[in-house]
């Protein structure tokens, strides 16, 4: 159910923002696996380049959030525009154009959220020995 959401609703109602979007998300689920990798193999919390992998996942994950509310407001800027030349208003239509331009914001917000979580658990969970 929730990957037949995921498929109807958002990934097709990303537009041109899918590929930045797609790429970003990559990149955090690699910075992921990388930083865990580093806070197994060094366990002081001062190590250097875990807190820079751990700050750009953060921030890669916020810019993501902001691409995909930039892609939203953009999506309904378009409609705007499109209910204005069209001159006429279909209540379902703009309904549906309304609920596709929440796809990018959706997208974004879930990116945010993995790098967020994935932050708070690298940075405060300690290794075991």
């Amino acid at each position: 159910m929730i990957l037949l959401f995921l498929d109807n609703v958002v990934i097709q109602s990303l537009g041109p923002y899918k590929i930045p979007l797609a790429i970003v998300f990559l990149i955090v689920l690699g910075l992921i696996i990388y930083s865990t990798y580093l806070k197994i193999r060094k366990t002081t919390p001062d190590h250097q380049p875990l807190r820079k992998s751990l700050n750009t996942l953060l921030v890669l994950g916020s810019f993501n959030l902001a691409l995909g509310m930039i892609g939203q407001i953009t999506g309904i800027w378009d409609a705007i525009a499109a209910i204005k030349a069209a001159g006429d208003i279909n209540l379902d239509i703009v309904m549906t154009g309304i609920k596709i331009s929440f796809g990018t914001t959706i997208f974004g917000l879930a990116t945010f959220m993995i790098a967020t979580i994935a932050w708070l658990l690298l940075t405060y969970l300690p290794i075991r020995k």
